[in-house]
């Protein structure tokens, strides 16, 4: 799950916009747009995407340890069953993996992964208010030796004010006690301004679209990714960071950010399928490690990238709903 694309929760649920403006769906949907459906006992969605940004100089501090590239991964499944008239319940499961590529004797995690279902419900209280609420359990860790230690269940809240049918406004929020920020949220909206165009200014991935024709949708804009995340008690040990205590990184909680800008096109190449090409460049990169956050304690190192020296991304993915 990412720490800010699932922090700045709002985002317009996929299977619910027109045909030809669906590209502005994020990887972790909390706000839906239309009201849940009354014909369809049970509905089905998925998504699944990749992608690789180059290699950018990280530091700590002003300090050099080398190039870092990235291999995202994720997938995410839900089914809906209608329990009466505009009430969804919300099952699935999401899992998500960065692969970083790093230089020798880096303090920094080869990988950072999380699987973890999903257990929500979406209600339409009136034709134009939609609410959505998902808890998140599961493990969200470097999976180098798994425990206890590394289950969290992040708690996401979101809803969707239909203004009118080309203007909606769109407001998420996600309760996390592991992360950096553990309680935050963003206003957004969607507006179609002109026949063929929107406007989606919803973090965690703004876009402005163009609607080709019915099946193609282009896009520019901006995406975050990222995952709070904790990594194995020998780390710190391994990496040579276990002393003073601020550098102490055995079963740190590691906070992930990644933020690109780019451009790319959805194409609805079937009544339930779409496929998604994006690509551009990635700025900035942090790795920021500390303590665990129920404590409210912050001592943290951070590994970062600085903006303007960043790397290209490419990314490619499938999303249905049926």
């Amino acid at each position: 799950m990412n720490r800010l694309t699932s922090l700045l929760l709002a985002t317009v649920l996929s299977a619910s916009l027109p045909a030809g403006l669906r590209a502005a769906d994020a990887k972790d949907s909390i706000t839906p747009t239309t009201a849940p459906a009354s014909d369809t006992p049970v509905s089905q969605e998925f998504s699944m995407e990749t992608s690789y940004t180059g290699k950018s100089i990280m530091k700590q501090g002003s300090s050099s340890i080398g190039g870092v590239d990235n291999i995202n991964s994720h997938f995410n499944y839900v089914v809906s069953p209608q329990l009466r008239e505009g009430v969804l319940l919300r099952f699935g499961v999401d899992a998500e993996r960065n692969s970083f590529g790093l230089p020798p004797a880096a303090a920094l995690p080869n990988t950072l992964q999380s699987v973890n279902a999903i257990i929500g419900v979406d209600i339409a209280p009136s034709d134009q208010i939609l609410l959505r609420a998902e808890a998140h359990p599961g493990i969200f860790s470097d999976f180098e030796s798994v425990s206890g230690s590394d289950f969290d269940m992040p708690v996401q809240l979101g809803g969707t004010y239909l203004w009118s049918k080309d203007f909606q406004i769109i407001f998420g929020v996600q309760i996390d006690l592991k992360s950096s920020i553990p309680i935050i949220g963003a206003p957004g909206f969607r507006w179609q301004f002109a026949d063929k165009w929107v406007l989606s200014a919803i973090p965690p991935k703004p876009q402005i679209q163009y609607q080709f024709d019915k099946s193609l949708t282009l896009y520019a804009g901006a995406e975050v990714l990222g995952g709070t995340y904790r990594v194995n008690n020998s780390f710190g040990s391994n990496h040579g960071h276990i002393t003073p205590a601020e550098n102490n990184l055995n079963g740190q909680i590691v906070d992930l950010t990644e933020i690109r800008v780019g451009a790319g096109f959805n194409w609805k190449f079937t009544p339930n399928l779409s496929l998604d090409i994006s690509g551009g460049y990635m700025p900035y990169r942090e790795f920021d490690f500390h303590e665990d956050h129920i404590s409210f304690d912050h001592n943290d190192t951070t590994f970062h990238n600085n903006l303007g020296d960043g790397a290209p991304y490419a990314e490619v993915g499938l999303s249905g709903s049926f």
